[in-house]
Order: C-alpha cells, then structure tokens, then sequence
C-alpha cells in the first residue's frame, strides 16, 4: 500500500508538473520619498494599501492592451522590501515580456496616480519608479524538483495512513499467537501455506515426506495430549468456510496411516462434499445413503478404500478407508444426529484404531453439534488470514459453553513457518525401495466393488 501510493503520487506530481503552463515572474521597484513628518512605516503600509485600489489596476489596464483591471490585479502582488522605503511590484504571466509589461505598467500607473494627488495639494508624498522590470526566461511555475518531492512526501504519507487504517479495518488474524490468545486453546500443529494444500490442487500429486511430517506432528500431540484418555476419534471443525478443515482431516488420516494405524475417514459435511472431489469419489451411496436407508445399511457397505500412496509418497503402498458423503441430502441436520450416525460412529471406533470426522463449520450450520460428544475429542481448524478474531473467539465460546471436549487449535495458512518443505529439513530422504515395500498387513480390506 505504501509502495502503491508513493509511486501514484510520484508520477501524478511528474505528470502535472509536465503538463502545467509555465508561468513566469518580473518585478518594478518603487521608492517612496515621504516628509521627515510622517513615520516611514506608516507611510509604507499607507501606500501599500493605496496600490490595492481598483483605480491604480484600472488606469494600469488602459495602458495594458487585451486587460481588465481585474485581471491585471489578480496578477499583481505588492509588498515590502524588507524594513526599506521599496516597495515591489511583481507581476505574474505565462509570457515573460509580458510579466515586465504588467509590472512596469502596474508601478507606472501608480507613479501618476500619487501624482496626480500631489498636484490636488493632498501632500502624500512622492514616489518614483527606481527600477523596472525585465523579462526573466527562468520560470518560477512548474518546479519539476519541487513537485516530486511534495509527491513523494504525500505519498508516504498518504500510504502509511490507508495501510494502518487497513490494518485497523482488517479483522483477519494473521499470526499464530493471535489465534491462541483469541482462542485460549493450545496449539497442536501450523500448517504451512503451500500451493499442494490448496482444495484446487489436494490430490493431484503426492505430498512430500517433508509435508507429511506436519501431519505426523500433529498426530503425535493427539495421541500424547491425554495420557490418561485415549483419543479414539477426532471430530474436525472450523468456525468460517475456507479454513482448511478438510487438507487438515485427510492430512491427519494421511500421517495416522503412515504410522500403521488403521483409520477411517468419515465425511460427515454432507452440505459441501469437498473431500470427495479431492478423492475423486462420486456422489452415489456414502454416508448420506447409508444414514438414509430404510434398510439399515452397514459400515463395511459404505467404505471406500483408496490407496494412501497417492496422496503422500511417505506412506507406499498403505490404503486408507473412506466413508464419503454421497449425494447431497435435501435433510442433512437431521441425517448427522440421527441414532443411526452415532451407532456409526461407536462401530467405527471399535473397527479401526482411528476414526476422523470432517464436519461442516460450527458457526455456519447446526450439522456439527450432535457429534461434538460422540467422538473423543474436537479439533479446531483456524485459517490464517481467513478467520477473524471475533470468529475464532466465538467458535472457542461456544465449544466451551456446550462442554465439549475440545483438544486444540491448528492454525492453518500459515505464510512463515521456519522450516524447508523441499526435503525432510532433517536426516536424509527416504529409501525409496523401503517405501515400495511398506505395504502393511491386517487393515481392513476394500469391500467389493469399492475403489
């Protein structure tokens, strides 16, 4: 913003000093010749005031061809020359001999006008023209130098008022502390922002080792967050859309499975299916089916197993188990707390060592809350520079109001976070013949049909 306004004004100030018409300057010297009676700066601001008369600019006019008096006074300035009995007749003009006509004719004009009121015996002393004006080819108007600096001064000043009130206007929380101290929850992971984790781009390539390591740091503060109570299941939640609920869900499934878990996804937004688009999975059948039939249809009947390796070239040839959304429901609040839902969830948590929930932001629809207590723990997604203090504060209000058991904040885009995530940042790459060997054993197999 600075930057954008210093540079505007500059090239405003060079633009209209280029454009601007010359103006130049010329100057008549009176001297005033007053009686030993009459005190000398008296008699100067008396004359000072007699040459503002319209008469002196009226008869200066007569002999000044294509002028009125009006326009000869407004191109006039009179005043003092320091503590002297000179007075200065400057005149101004676009035309240098003409800028020395007005001034000569101006001082001429009022030479006869104190003349004249000598000869009526009024006695105000005389004055005599000393010195007359010459054409000056140096204009006094535009000053290139001038301008530019005045333009670069507005600009930086300007820039750094609209920057601080763009800070004070901009709510958005830029840095991970911020979010801690709106929140007062503990932070258990910083996402960095990466052109990998966008939504447009999340699946179409594999992660790194380096970014999953994020992930696997993040599961680790889970697991060892409670010594005392086991984390089964996490259910995944933001305050606004577009925090990054979703990357953090499947990247969390991602580093679980990595270290051999078994895991199961669960995507329970069923208003803004995103990770179904990431997985390449359609919208038939899913959770929204399964909570839907009349019939009562099974977990193993709604999983889709995809191959982990994909998505994150950590993990080999591991599988992950997803149980998508499916269609969009025309009632999906009611889907989520329904019996069925929650008999879904106590089934997964004994079929799989790990079961994360991606569910819709709790500040926008009502779909989160029934499964804020069927799960072990929640966790809060805040994006930075999307979330707000005012939002981030008031999901973590509303958490606590309800009781449930929140187990932390992951703060998500975050621009710095001073570490390289070309390499491991730490130790040597992975041997790439281990990493084809790493299929793990004794997960839950793909059902039929399923992808």
């Amino acid at each position: 913003m600075v930057v954008a306004c210093v540079v505007i004004a500059t090239v405003a100030a060079i633009g209209l000093t280029v454009t601007a018409e010359k103006e130049y300057s010329a100057t008549a010297a009176l001297l005033l010749r007053s009686s030993a009676a009459v005190d000398p700066q008296r008699a100067v601001d008396t004359n000072l005031q007699l040459l503002s008369l319209p008469q002196v600019a009226e008869r200066a006019a007569e002999e000044l061809s294509g002028m009125s008096g009006e326009e000869v006074s407004g191109a006039v300035e009179t005043k003092q020359q320091g503590e002297s009995d000179i007075i200065e007749a400057t005149a101004v003009s676009s035309d240098s001999q003409k800028a020395a006509d007005i001034a000569n004719g101006f001082a001429e004009a009022f030479v006869a006008f104190r003349g004249e009121g000598n000869r009526e015996g009024q006695q105000t002393g005389r004055v005599e023209l000393v010195e007359r004006a010459t054409p000056d080819d140096t204009p006094i108007s535009p000053k290139p130098l001038r301008n530019i600096i005045f333009g670069l001064a507005i600009g930086l000043v300007l820039g750094i008022a609209l920057a601080l009130l763009l800070e004070q206007l901009d709510r958005r929380v830029k840095r991970e502390d911020d979010l801690t101290e709106a929140t007062g929850l503990s932070r258990l992971a910083v996402i960095p922002k990466r052109k990998s984790f966008d939504r447009d781009h999340l699946g179409q390539g594999a992660l790194s080792p380096a970014e999953t390591e994020v992930f696997r740091m993040l599961r680790a503060n889970l697991r060892y967050f409670n010594a005392k109570k086991e984390i089964k299941s996490v259910l995944v939640t933001s305050a606004e859309a577009g925090e990054g609920k979703s990357l953090v869900s499947l990247g969390l499934a991602l580093a679980a499975v990595s270290s051999g878990e078994r895991v199961l996804l669960i995507e329970a937004d069923l208003r803004d299916p995103g990770l179904s688009k990431v997985l390449g999975l359609d919208g038939v059948g899913g959770l929204s089916g399964l909570l839907s039939s009349d019939a009562g249809g099974t977990l193993e009947g709604a999983v889709t197993t995809v191959q982990a390796g994909k998505l994150a070239d950590a993990i080999g040839e591991m599988t992950l188990d997803v149980i998508p959304a499916g269609a969009i429901p025309p009632n999906p609040t009611e889907l989520v707390e329904s019996d069925q839902m929650k008999n879904l969830i106590s089934q997964a948590e004994e079929k799989y060592e790990f079961v994360i929930v991606d569910t819709p932001p709790v500040l926008v629809v009502a779909d989160a809350i029934p499964l804020l207590f069927e799960v072990s723990g929640v966790l809060v997604v805040s994006g930075l520079g999307v979330a707000t203090r005012s939002s981030a504060a008031d999901l973590a209000e509303q958490l606590d109001r309800l009781g449930a058991p929140t187990l932390g904040l992951v703060a998500n885009f975050a621009e710095h976070t001073g570490r390289s995530y070309e390499g491991y940042g730490y130790g040597r790459p992975p041997d790439a013949d281990l990493m084809q060997s790493g299929k793990r054993s004794g997960g839950p197999a793909a059902t039929p049909g399923n992808q």
